[in-house]
């Protein structure tokens, strides 16, 4: 890719809470990500950040910030981003359909010289010769004034088709870029079956239509617009968990509907996708520390994501990440996720009388 479609409003709406460091590197990685056609390589963050130019620490820390925001951190260790990911998908679809348009060029161009070979053979044939570079409407003329009968696929005189067996070569003239196979022009019996197959519709998502794709649905409802991306593949993902048993969806629903405010706070900068939500089980902090505050506790693994942090915090009287950034602007402090958990476990040891 050498270009790629950058939505200005899009791009601000969703950028609005990132400072102007933070928004240049993530510019820059989203030019590096269409560039290579795939995730970022965060294998080694070192070489990640050198490869986009972050070297000073305020850098460092706004490449880890956008990271967090934007991306999903994949097992083999890219970096993935949903939006990125659709652009070069639809590129790559653009890509094979101009292969396709260069592809039936080809064949029209073919078929047309066969059939202006086939008409000079026929006009020879009855002692007209036209000349080497007659054009196609002279010929035609020709055709007609010497009685011979000139269809898309035939070339026909006195009963002899001129054209003859170039036509099964020649005129798969309207080819499907779907991907099915188009039948030619006469006897096309042997093609039936292949043919009949391109008018069978596609599998509903995994879930079925009143599945996980009918939850997908009802779970967006909880999210900002801009988070709503690839609800097939929460779909898929919906159906999965529900499928191990990992939850109910009444639970998924019920959890996303108590997030909403979290979710959709500052116009959702702090929001997931909503397939990274479902994928990172991110439904478990409401149940979690729900269950955890009747029974008086706190859960073992409230750290394992964000809104489990930022629950805990919730619970114990601290402001949310961004309230608590805010506030240490203006003391010159940076702005670290890592930080601010820090800060929660250092309030809960001391809550708990325990020295942090």
């Amino acid at each position: 890719m050498n270009h790629y479609p950058h939505h200005i409003g899009d791009f601000n709406t969703a950028t609005r809470h990132l400072s102007r460091l933070e928004r240049a590197i993530y510019r820059d990685m989203r030019d590096m990500y269409c560039d290579t056609e795939a995730a970022l390589d965060g294998s080694s963050f070192d070489l990640l950040a050198r490869r986009l130019l972050c070297r000073s620490p305020e850098e460092i820390d706004a490449l880890q910030f956008v990271l967090a925001e934007f991306f999903t951190l994949l097992p083999d260790g890219r970096y993935q981003n949903d939006e990125c990911e659709q652009i070069v998908a639809q590129f790559r679809q653009q890509q094979e359909g101009r292969e396709e348009v260069k592809s039936n060029e080809h064949l029209r161009q073919k078929r047309s010289r066969a059939r202006r070979s086939a008409i000079f053979s026929a006009l020879r044939a009855i002692g007209v010769v036209p000349a080497a570079k007659a054009k196609a409407a002279e010929l035609m003329a020709l055709c007609r004034q010497h009685g011979i009968v000139v269809t898309d696929t035939s070339v026909t005189l006195n009963g002899t088709d001129w054209l003859g067996g170039d036509t099964g070569n020649v005129t798969p003239r309207h080819g499907d870029v779907t991907g099915g196979v188009t039948p030619r022009h006469g006897d096309d019996t042997g093609n039936q079956n292949q043919n009949q197959n391109q008018y069978i519709p596609p599998n509903p998502p995994a879930g079925g239509a009143n599945g996980g794709l009918a939850i997908a649905t009802a779970l967006a409802g909880s999210f900002p617009e801009q988070r709503r991306t690839r609800l097939v593949d929460v779909a898929d993902a919906v159906a999965d968990a529900i499928a191990r048993g990992d939850v109910t969806a009444e639970e998924l629903l019920a959890a996303a509907e108590q997030q909403r405010g979290l979710l959709a706070a500052k116009d959702g900068k702090a929001c997931p996708s909503l397939l990274r939500w479902v994928r990172e089980q991110r439904w478990k902090d409401v149940v979690m520390l729900a269950s955890a505050a009747g029974e008086g506790q706190q859960p073992d693994n409230w750290a394992d994501t964000r809104s489990g942090v930022e629950g805990m915090a919730a619970s114990l009287g601290m402001p949310g990440y961004d309230d608590w950034c805010d506030a240490r602007a203006g003391q010159g402090l940076r702005r670290a996720f890592a930080d601010y958990e820090a800060a929660v476990h250092a309030l809960l040891a001391e809550r708990q009388g325990v020295s942090a």
